[in-house]
């Protein structure tokens, strides 16, 4: 095959597309000056070039062989840049057609226009409920929302839940079985609910003979033990009427329990070839440290004599820093896991396989109750149509036939709808979602954001900016167990970082408030050439966090 690269860059030079663009955000080599004829003929073919670059792409993603290969041609898909400032195209096409002499006989395009406007938020309006609709009507859900609107069978959100979680399985050998299962058209749903049951057992048994036979079993158990006592903290302080005597007695038992824990470590017996694994060696006496920085904690908690104090104290160390108990609980369970895994990895995946199958089979009890509750719905289709912004610009192509300035709005809308299925391509191919910033930012020249799920309830997002002022920047986030946020913020201005590192306090703060827990915090300064590099793969922490940080 040749080489996938060579092929797609050829691609974009034969269409006149550029992908090295530079601060303007121009995509073509002739960019557009309205109201003149020659220009309106040269976007037509600049227009027909891109419909060549795009059934190109996905001539050559049809062949790609390889992960490597598709990623190739999905960072060059990605690196294209049709319409740059998407959010300042819908402004000016909605414009273009309200100051147009002829709207005024047009009143369906009237309310197309109106729409647009409509969709554009500032950015200061920014909302998780208002963000969740933005991303849904961008239109890159367009297609995706319609097939769920016109299947006829709504499950239930239990069984979607159960779904959900059986699709992001990390154990192959488990997800394979389940695939087979689901191949059987010969079970109803409540005979494939049963079955699964039993795949479920039987994996659960199996796991639990490896899990027997070895000598850290007991170790694995605490790692779970560390977790519960974790969560239990964290309801302690809010759902329990705090008492001296309450307080006293369970820092004894965790005292207790942290220190028989720290004797087992002491005792285990690492041979020579383990430790000189630099991975394990490090891990294992950060996790000392740990377990002697909890002890200390607790050591001075039951040194405070009066029952004020006492509760005082240990309600502030269960605050929402991230340096409370519960985090450095958490933060031992994290290292004594590592650590295992490295002493025996056949028991450590066994258990880790033991909680996803735990998880699955709570949520097939609730699921089962719900089988019953699997009905035929109508959505309205109408509605999904009206509120997406794609679905509106190939509207306004439609009806914009009569207007004066008919060639500029379709010319602006088709550039919007090819950056727009750029989008979905790269989504689709990704296995997340992507889109342009869908709200209105004066001080950004375009920008877009990305989310994907990865294995074992971790969340993540990446956002990219053109700051007019500062230039590039690259945020990744990631949320970990529903609680943890992992933070990367590349700038490529000095000032820019300054002013972010200024704000830092601020915004962990107001995460903090939230319940969440800041776990990493990382703030860097690279070029744009280097940022580009650095997260040109958005598949997680090992793509975009410096762990060292």
């Amino acid at each position: 095959m040749a080489d996938i690269t060579t092929n797609i860059q050829n691609s974009i030079n034969q269409t006149g597309l550029n992908t090295n663009v530079k601060q303007t955000g121009q995509i073509f080599k002739k960019q557009p000056q309205p109201n003149t004829k020659d220009t309106i003929a040269r976007d037509k073919l600049d227009l027909e070039n891109v419909d060549k670059f795009i059934n190109k792409v996905m001539n050559e993603l049809s062949g790609a062989k390889t992960k490597n290969q598709t990623n190739k041609i999905l960072q060059m898909v990605k690196d294209t840049k049709i319409a740059p400032n998407l959010a300042n195209d819908i402004q000016n096409v909605a414009k273009l057609i309200e100051n147009d002499e002829s709207i005024q006989n047009n009143p369906a395009l009237k309310d197309l226009a109106l729409k647009l406007k409509e969709f554009l938020k500032p950015i200061a309006d920014i909302k998780t409920a208002t963000l969740n609709e933005q991303v849904r009507n961008s239109g890159v859900m367009l297609e995706g929302n319609l097939k769920e609107a016109l299947n006829p069978q709504k499950l239930p959100s239990s069984i979607n839940k159960l779904l959900f979680d059986i699709k992001n399985l990390s154990n192959n050998d488990l997800l394979d079985k389940i695939l087979t299962l689901s191949k059987n058209e010969n079970l109803n749903d409540n005979d494939s609910f049963l079955k699964l049951k039993e795949i479920l057992k039987n994996e659960e048994t199996a796991l639990l003979k490896t899990l027997n036979n070895s000598n850290i079993k007991g170790l694995l158990t605490d790692v779970n033990k560390l977790d519960n006592i974790s969560k239990f903290l964290s309801k302690f302080q809010t759902n329990i009427e705090n008492s001296g005597d309450k307080v006293k007695l369970y820092v004894d038992k965790l005292q207790d329990f942290v220190s028989k824990l720290d004797n087992k470590i002491n005792s285990l017996n690492t041979n020579e070839k383990l430790n000189q694994i630099s991975g394990f060696s490090s891990n294992f006496k950060d996790l000392k440290i740990a377990l002697k920085d909890i002890q200390n904690t607790l050591k001075s908690l039951n040194n405070i004599g009066d029952e004020i104090n006492l509760i005082k104290s240990f309600d502030n160390l269960l605050d929402g820093s991230s340096s409370n108990l519960q985090f450095k609980l958490q933060s031992a369970a994290r290292r004594l896991s590592a650590s295992l895994t490295f002493i025996d990895n056949n028991a450590s995946d066994a258990s880790n396989k033991l909680k996803e199958i735990k998880h699955i089979s709570n949520q097939l009890k609730i699921a089962s109750n719900d089988i019953m509750n699997i009905e035929k719905n109508n959505i309205d289709v109408a509605k999904i149509i009206s509120s997406d912004i794609k679905s509106t610009l190939l509207s306004i192509q439609e009806k914009s036939a009569g207007l004066n300035n008919s060639s500029q709005i379709n010319q602006i809308s088709e550039k919007m709808l090819s950056q727009i299925e750029i989008h979905q391509m790269v989504s689709s191919i990704g296995g997340g979602i992507q889109t342009y910033l869908p709200y209105i930012w004066d001080g950004v020249d375009g920008g877009s954001i990305a989310f994907k799920q990865g294995k074992r309830d971790r969340y993540y997002a990446q956002i990219d900016l053109n700051f007019k002022q500062y230039g590039k920047v690259n945020i990744m986030v990631g949320l970990i167990d529903k609680k943890y946020i992992d933070i990367s913020i590349t700038t490529a201005q000095k000032s820019l970082k300054n002013i972010i590192f200024n704000e830092a306090k601020e915004l962990k703060s107001s995460i903090s408030k939230l319940g969440l827990i800041v776990s990493n915090f990382n703030l860097k300064v690279l070029s744009k050439n280097e940022i580009a590099a650095k997260f040109k793969d958005f598949s997680g922490l090992e793509f975009g966090f410096d762990k060292k940080a």
